[in-house]
């Protein structure tokens, strides 16, 4: 696919994460000249006009275009509702429709719907620790108030730290997609019935879920550079399904391996969701230890813990 050569434009002055990733959707399928201006006469001759000028693109009227959860649309989103299919199918043009349409609602959900709901004014997320969002993140490329500053500057350097995050998006929906092929063989051909061995990283979690019906698999296998390790896998509860050994927690090298029997073990990490070692066998051994250690007996202190975690959650 080539890109065709656009004449857009958004309105100057300060600048908010809508109009930025709306651009950055538009410069990955577009060769774009941007005009960014509130003069109605200059906006009148461009191709493309977003967040400014009323139009299709733009959600600054009485009444707002809504999602179907009642979400209004800000012009990041609706630039991505008209755009977006295109952007994924010139990110890789091998995907099928349905592929497309998974990649086009995995970055709406994930990406798009939230700047749509923070630039509308509906806060999404009270958690009890403050975190930054993408929205305050992109609006903080504004310059300060009291140095001189050349603002087209500063909102080209927004659009570009967003298309790097939108970019990042897609591609990893479309690896999810092609690691699906090898997530369902290594299931299928596994030689222990609660491990998954990969001869490779890969984002294995959504595949795993859709084929281990049954949640047989209790951990996963998979080589990196210089190791092996082995992970534990979360339930529907987000809890893990069985943790690696308490006697193993925190250990490491000599240590392990005279815990665990296995001479090349290296590591086990104290949230005890993660153990190494030097080669396939070694994993596999400490993987087979930890299928065979008893289930822990869940304490009422953890009990009451979880029950409390799930309320604050809810709130």
């Amino acid at each position: 696919m080539e890109k065709e050569f656009k004449r857009i434009g958004t309105h100057d002055g300060k600048f908010h994460a809508d109009e930025v990733m709306a651009t950055a959707i538009l410069n990955t399928i577009f060769i774009p000249e941007l005009t960014r201006t509130r003069n109605k006469k200059i906006l009148d001759g461009l191709d493309i006009v977003y967040d400014v000028h009323g139009g299709e693109l733009d959600h600054h009227g009485i009444d707002k275009v809504l999602r179907e959860n009642g979400i209004p649309f800000s012009s990041c989103g609706l630039v991505w509702h008209k755009f977006g299919k295109d952007v994924v199918r010139f990110k890789d043009d091998a995907l099928n429709e349905q592929e497309i349409d998974e990649v086009f609602n995995f970055v709406d959900r994930s990406l798009i719907e939230g700047i749509d709901a923070l630039d509308n004014g509906i806060w999404i997320d009270k958690p009890q620790i403050p975190l930054m969002n993408i929205s305050s993140i992109l609006s903080g490329f504004n310059p300060v108030w009291y140095e001189e500053n050349n603002e087209h500057e500063y909102f080209n350097k927004a659009v570009e730290f967003a298309t790097s995050i939108l970019n990042n998006k897609i591609n990893f929906k479309i690896s999810v997609l092609k690691a699906k092929e090898k997530v369902v063989k290594a299931y299928e051909t596994r030689e222990i019935p609660e491990v998954l061995i990969m001869d490779t990283y890969c984002p294995y979690i959504e595949a795993l879920k859709e084929v281990d019906t049954n949640e047989e698999i209790l951990f996963v296998i998979f080589k990196s550079k210089t190791n092996y390790k082995l992970q534990t896998i979360r339930g529907k509860d987000k809890e893990d399904k069985k943790k690696l050994p308490k006697a193993w927690l925190g250990k490491q090298d000599e240590e392990l391996a005279k815990v665990t029997g296995v001479k090349d073990a290296t590591f086990c990490h104290t949230g005890r969701f993660i153990a190494v070692a030097d080669s396939l066998e070694g994993i596999k051994k400490l993987a087979q230890l930890a299928i065979n250690e008893p289930y822990e007996r869940e304490t009422m202190t953890n009990k009451i813990i979880k029950f409390a975690r799930k309320l604050f959650t809810k709130k």
